[in-house]
């Protein structure tokens, strides 16, 4: 009895990832949903008088969670993270690979706690009226998140001096962009959330501003780790082996 010959073949598909090109398609993603985020917020001021205009407010709100804004942040950190992680294992031989690796971490976990909010398990509105914070401390999540940043800020210095000169670049004007939505315009909501309420014009505006911060920041991240991994000039391998059992 003959028996049949399985031949292997080794099948190249090339993928060209394009820097430039990829950001170019976030950004008119952010944009699309900050305009769709804007529009759900006039819906809220107008109480919902269309029929759908609900519907809408819970899928693009900016302010809500489990919506497609959240889930395009988490997964846009959740790219960051894959990025990284091919650096590190880029890097393994590096004197900073440690460094990449915790960054990989990072933003591991922060994709998780877009999607799933785990930062909010650290408002405590009882711990806010017992210190009587300023408003800026109404998301009381701000403070240990400040504490966490400057930490972080001061463990990295040498590993982002290290870097090459663009990369460092757009590091330093993604964190700021970045940082300045989560922390900073979080603060001045806060501040906002006290003197005109929470469905005020300029609160909601605050809100919008917060988020497109956010996004835009992961936007040049991401730019400016592809742009990091096509300095390196090595060819990564993706092998898939498929199996019956």
């Amino acid at each position: 009895m003959r028996m049949q010959q399985v031949s292997s073949h080794n099948i190249e598909l090339p993928i060209h990832l394009y820097a430039k090109t990829i950001a170019r398609c976030l950004i008119v993603a952010v944009i699309c949903l900050t305009l769709a985020g804007v529009l759900s917020a006039y819906f809220l001021l107008t109480e919902f008088s269309f029929p759908a205009s609900k519907w809408f407010y819970d899928l693009f709100s900016l302010d809500e969670e489990l919506n497609i804004p959240a889930w395009y942040s988490a997964f846009s950190l959740l790219f960051c993270s894959g990025l990284l992680k091919t650096i590190t294992a880029i890097k393994t031989e590096d004197r900073y690979f440690s460094q990449w690796k915790i960054l990989y971490f990072i933003f591991l976990y922060l994709s998780f706690d877009e999607a799933f909010s785990f930062h909010e398990i650290l408002i405590i509105p009882s711990v806010r009226e017992w210190l009587h914070l300023n408003p800026i401390f109404y998301q009381t999540w701000v403070i240990p998140g400040a504490i966490l940043l400057v930490f972080f800020a001061f463990k990295y210095l040498k590993f982002w001096l290290h870097l090459p000169h663009k990369t460092r670049y757009l590091f330093l004007i993604a964190a700021v962009v970045y940082v300045s939505g989560t922390l900073g315009m979080e603060m001045v909501g806060g501040l906002l959330r006290e003197d005109f309420g929470r469905l005020s014009l300029i609160t909601l505006i605050g809100i919008v501003v917060e988020e497109f911060l956010e996004m835009a920041g992961i936007v040049i991240f991401i730019y400016a780790l592809l742009a990091y991994l096509s300095s390196l000039r090595t060819n990564l391998q993706l092998k898939i082996y498929i199996s019956e059992n």
